[in-house]
Parts: C-alpha cells; structure tokens; sequence
C-alpha cells in the first residue's frame, strides 16, 4: 500500500474517537452564535450554521497522541480525552494565527476572522483555548491517575506557551534580512515542533510508558515538527493551490521567513540575494510576481537545500524511534506517518 494512502488510512482510522470527544464537549451549547463559530472553523458547519462534510483538518496531532499511546503499550480509548484537547488547542493556535497574518482563507473557505470580524474570531480562539483544558480534566480517573493528569495539563500548557513564543518570533522575523537557518530552526521547534512532540510525549504518558519511551516519543515529534514545517514552506511556494486550500505565494506577499526564503536571503549566490530583498523590500504583490520569485528560488538551490534539511530532521524521527522498545504493529504505523507527512502535496 503506498505510504499517502497509508498514512490517510491511519488519520481517518482515529478521527472518529477525536472528533466524538470534540462534539461531547461543545454539545448542547444551544444557538449562541460562538458555538457556530467554532463548529465553522472545526468543518462541522458552514457560514449559514447549516451542518456540512467539510474535512476540518487532517487531526494529525491528536492521531500521533493516540498511535503513540498504543505504541507505548496503552489504549487509544484512554487518551482520546486528551488528543481532543491537543486537536482544540492546535484549532486554537490557527484561528489566532489567521488573525495574525490576516490570511483570508484556510481549508479552501474563508477563515472566522474575514467573515465575521477579528473580535468575534479572538473570542471563539479564546474559547477554544478553555475547551482545551476542560478536555484534560475530562480524562477518566479510572484509567487515567490524577497525578498523570496533572502532568498531561502542565505539557499541554507549556507546550502552547511554546507556540505562542514561536509564533512570536514568527511575526519579528518578518521583513529581515539577517535570519539563517539556525533562527529559523529556533522559530520552527516553538511554533509547530513543540505541540507536535507533546502531542507524541502525552501519548506515552497516557499509557504509564516508562521515562526512556516517553523521552523517545518526544524527540520522535519535535523532529518531525521540524520536517513537517519545512514540507509546509515547500508547498507554500511550489504547492498546488487547490491541493492546499490557501494561496501558494503567500509568505512571499507578506515578507514572512519561511525556509526557502531564509535560504534566498542567506544562502543562495549574491545575485539571488540581492534580487529576493529589493523585490521583498518593495513588496510582491501579485501572484505573477510570487510565482516568478518562486522559480527564481527553486533555481538558485532554495527547494533542494529544504528537501535536504527536512530529510535530515525525517532520519532523526525514525532514529528516535529505533531506539525505544515499542509495540512493533503502532510503530510501523508511526513510521509510515513520517513518511506520509514529509511527502505530502497538501
């Protein structure tokens, strides 16, 4: 079976368990215009509240949680609490985000934001953000110790501390010229690398793993966060627009730092260099010009050197894992994810 159907196959096989856990939470919330809000941007409603089969994500963190518990020794049942709790809080992270960077579309609709307003989107972040935590305490105490769930707590909080520091640096990125690859790494490690190995890290916790799998796991994540972002600012430049649901270009319109452009700007032969930052110096605003910058990059070696540095982040995932004694079916499984989600086109 080839590795992308794989990998969907194992994401579908746990979004139903994530998703119930979700709907549980936000059940009975009656019409208050908050509620639709948030169902909107979970895919679970359209613009009009009607109910709709938008895919609402890949559930990508609360999947590595739930296959990580099962590869520590635990069962996924246990920990679906607290993978709806990582999947709320990565929701979270993307709605203040689109805020941020003012993008008008995610997933192929118009973000909450652009349709109703920054401070009703604020709110239903900060909503989010409270389901998140209601999620964690809803851990059964039957299967679950409260001392596990005090931890489970502390990681999650911590890691989204984390993300907001690199989404942070993110922001004070933009516009300079004297970012290389080792900020980047710093940026990349807090704003997408730091939930995605607490999601692997709970995942073991959950299943009362020992320190050594636990520690294991969350390097397993924080390596492949770090590839998984870089195959993101790939196919924010050289992506198929209707594969990704969002403009391609983008990064380049807003003066961002993602990879390929630290690269532009640090790496790459003088003249490209100089070209990227006057062109970004006095904006690129139309998609011929992001398109044509783009071409420019791949050519000067900007598309090779990421698939390069991502390979490498992808060898230190597998690694992490060879190294721990985990149930051989879910670590199979975890290992056809990296590759499913360092290859993906979408």
């Amino acid at each position: 079976m080839p590795d992308s159907d794989e990998g969907m196959r194992i994401l579908n096989r746990y979004r139903p368990l994530v998703d119930a856990e979700m709907r549980r939470l936000l059940a009975g919330d009656g019409p208050n215009s908050l509620y639709h809000r948030i169902r909107y941007h979970l895919g679970w409603a359209g613009a009009d509240g009607s109910p709709t089969d938008s895919p609402g994500g890949k559930r990508v963190r609360s999947a590595l949680c739930l296959l990580c518990c099962e590869a520590a020794g635990g069962e996924a049942a246990a920990a679906a609490p607290a993978a709806a709790a990582i999947e709320l809080l990565h929701s979270f992270t993307l709605l203040h985000d689109d805020i941020a960077d003012q993008d008008e579309m995610r997933r192929g609709r118009p973000t909450v934001w652009s349709l109703w307003g920054v401070g009703e989107a604020l709110t239903a972040g900060d909503a989010l953000y409270a389901l998140t935590n209601l999620a964690i305490v809803s851990l059964d105490p039957a299967h679950v110790p409260s001392e596990t769930v005090v931890r489970v707590a502390r990681e999650l909080n911590e890691a989204c501390l984390t993300v907001c520091e690199g989404q942070q640096l993110d922001m004070a990125y933009e516009g300079r010229d004297d970012i290389g690859a080792a900020e980047y790494l710093t940026m990349v490690e807090g704003k997408t690398a730091a939930l995605i190995a607490a999601a692997c890290s709970i995942g073991g916790r959950i299943a009362a793993a020992p320190r050594e799998i636990i520690h294991a796991l969350r390097g397993f994540g924080r390596h492949l966060g770090i590839a998984y972002q870089i195959r993101d600012d790939v196919l924010g430049l050289w992506g198929v627009e209707g594969d990704l649901g969002k403009p391609v270009g983008s990064d380049l319109k807003r003066n961002k730092r993602s990879l390929p452009i630290v690269y532009g700007l640090t790496e790459a032969d003088p003249e490209t260099r100089r070209e990227l930052s006057a062109r970004l110096a006095e904006g690129i605003t139309t998609d011929a010009a992001a398109h044509a910058m783009a071409a420019r990059l791949e050519a000067a070696g900007a598309r090779s050197y990421c698939d390069n540095l991502a390979e490498e982040s992808r060898q230190r995932a597998l690694q992490s894992l060879r190294g721990a004694p985990l149930r051989a079916t879910p670590a199979r499984e975890l290992r056809a994810l990296v590759s499913y989600l360092t290859d993906r086109s979408e």
